[in-house]
């Protein structure tokens, strides 16, 4: 079973917002690690994990009706090409709304899959109408050791997170509901063994929990392994890599169900495939003929680097593995190239994420002063126009999970589409919810949780938290405030002097917080949210540059990290931070070299 998962459109391996290629990812890369697979084990199926309908300008390009002139889906496209068996729904399948969805899934030549999300609920899972169906198996005719040929049938379950109510609810509400992963699973697996499945494979759109932490409804990964049925599970959604995977191995208190050397979960064979293209999940299952079909005797997991693989690869061969999919996709290519370079303004200063997970950022500002004056013209008239507003924005393009490209560098000149897609790669509508100051200090809380604790005195301290997501990261551009890294997360007191234009914020102090879809839908808030004009956060940016032509130093207030005398940290970012030095150079800066990741590693003094 060959497996991706979180591809966001990344197909050709190039990154329209950044305008380069991008080594290592995109499915015109992962074509040689499937082709080599195929060619190793012609008993193989080809499955996707979800996710792949958001993420890059291709994908953008076909969710905007005008500018598609009846062309298939890029990314069905692709799956068409490289002759995917079945693919499962994954939470940005709905960024765009059930008609879009269904428009690209229509050209689509292979099974599409997803027992969570319902049209019509039943008084049992097994009862519901989907979306579409829960599950198919496929029928293959396949060669033993010896060379007969046998009927297989696979059954392929797909389980998409509950959540897509809450981040899309906007375009779903009253339209669909959503059963809990774990709870279709333990319903579906039975009918399709009774159905007939000889093997039943879970493309379980989940992540894999922490060890310690309690399973989000998004990671419950560990709770469908263990469901009596499944032979093999493909999880995702939080863009890791399993096996092996060095975060859950090095933790204390791992999880002794977790075996990152056999790529197995609670014994059953698991892979997660990364992000874009990153890895190929391959997982090995040993079948033995018995009375009344195939029973699974033996199975492992395993991943496969595409960055690591196709750079062994002569140039010639990776073209020819990708040359079906890139005369496939040529032309969205060329229109997505145009789009995105389509010129709005112009700008007078660098525009870079390289620090700002760490210091005070003009990249930052320029998404909080374009959401506040968004929310602003849309308050006028209202009661709430005469509060404050301030904008929650994250670095999206930060490093982490995304690798050492993975950081936005814009430098003096022309701002173009592209560039705001590079600074806010997703299709979020803006928000705005009534509140009080104490609801952003508790958002900050939060945030702060990306941090690990220090200790005074110490150098050369770990600084991110490897396993806090890095999207759950937001920072508030308008007010000033310090976070004091040597008290431990999750106590509510981290964030110290918070204060708006100088003065102290007092936690009754009535505000608005500009926010967006995914953050209003999949957190609790202490507010009241104010009804806006539907707009995308991507058309607010861009109006924003549009209305101002030239963008300089934005407004703002100066947040850092509190001193800790003695204390200096370990902090990794992109090659090009070795041009951004300034934005932190109260921290002192120390290169200290180049990770096995390709970051750049710096000495960070607190």
């Amino acid at each position: 079973m060959l497996a991706t998962s979180d591809l966001h459109g990344q197909i050709l391996s190039y990154d329209y917002f950044a305008n380069r290629p991008l080594f290592g990812t995109g499915l015109a890369q992962t074509a040689a690690l499937i082709a080599a697979a195929r060619a190793e084990a012609p008993n193989s199926i080809l499955l996707d994990n979800g996710d792949f309908l958001q993420g890059s300008a291709l994908t953008e390009m076909a969710a905007a009706a005008d500018r598609r002139r009846g062309r298939p889906h890029p990314a069905i496209t692709a799956f068409n090409v490289l002759n995917y068996d079945a693919v499962a729904l994954g939470n940005h399948e709905f960024d765009y709304g059930l008609d879009r969805l269904a428009k690209a899934l229509a050209e689509a030549r292979f099974a599409v899959v997803s027992a969570t999300v319902l049209l019509r609920p039943g008084p049992e899972p097994t009862a519901d109408r989907t979306l579409v169906p829960p599950y198919v198996i496929l029928t293959r005719h396949m060669r033993d050791r010896d060379g007969t040929e046998a009927e297989v049938r696979i059954g392929v379950l797909g389980l998409t997170p509950p959540e897509i109510l809450d981040w899309s609810g906007d375009l779903l509400a009253g339209q669909v509901w959503v059963r809990p992963m774990v709870a279709a699973a333990r319903a579906w697996v039975p009918q399709m063994r009774a159905e007939g499945a000889d093997v039943v494979v879970c493309l379980a759109h989940a992540g894999i929990a922490r060890p310690g932490f309690a399973s989000a409804s998004d990671e419950v990964a560990i709770e469908i392994a263990q469901i009596g049925g499944i032979d093999a599970l493909v999880a995702g959604h939080t863009h890791l890599v399993f096996p092996p995977n060095p975060a859950l191995m090095a933790m204390p208190g791992a999880d002794p169900r977790i075996d990152s050397l056999a790529g197995r979960i609670c014994g059953t064979p698991t892979v997660q495939p990364g992000h874009s293209g990153s890895h190929l999940g391959v997982i090995e299952l040993e079948l033995t003929a018995t009375a009344t079909g195939w029973t699974v005797t033996g199975g492992s997991g395993r991943t496969v680097s595409a960055s690591e693989v196709v750079a062994g690869l002569s140039a010639p061969a990776i073209r020819r593995f990708a040359a079906p999919l890139r005369a496939a996709i040529a032309s969205d290519h060329r229109a997505a190239l145009a789009w995105t370079r389509r010129r709005l303004g112009q700008t007078t200063m660098p525009l870079s994420t390289y620090f700002a997970t760490v210091a005070d950022s003009q990249a930052m500002r320029l998404l909080a002063a374009a959401k506040e004056a968004a929310v602003r013209r849309a308050l006028q008239g209202l009661p709430e126009a005469a509060l404050p507003v301030i904008a929650t924005v994250t670095p999206f393009r930060g490093g982490g999970r995304g690798g050492p490209l993975n950081y936005t560098d814009i430098r003096p000149g022309a701002l173009s589409v592209r560039h705001v897609h590079d600074l806010y790669p997703f299709p979020n509508t803006l928000r705005a919810v009534r509140t009080t100051a104490a609801e952003l200090r508790s958002r900050l809380e939060r945030s702060a949780g990306l941090f690990l604790t220090l200790r005074p005195g110490l150098a050369d301290q770990p600084l991110i938290d490897a396993a806090f997501p890095p999207f759950n990261f937001e920072l508030a551009p308008a007010v000033s405030f310090r976070i004091d890294l040597s008290r431990p997360p999750g106590l509510g007191e981290r964030i110290r002097d918070l204060a708006l234009d100088g003065r102290p914020l007092d936690r009754d102090t009535p505000l608005v917080l500009a926010t967006n879809s995914h953050r209003l839908g999949g957190h609790r808030w202490a507010g009241v949210e104010i009804p806006l004009p539907r707009q995308l956060c991507t058309q607010a940016i861009a109006a924003y540059v549009a209305d101002h032509a030239e963008i300089g130093p934005q407004p703002g207030a100066v947040w850092s990290l509190a001193p800790l005398p003695g204390a200096s940290v370990i902090f990794d970012s992109g090659a090009g931070a070795l041009d951004h030095l300034a934005e932190v150079a109260d921290l002192r800066p120390e290169l200290l070299g180049l990770t096995d990741q390709g970051f750049h590693r710096f000495r960070l003094h607190l």
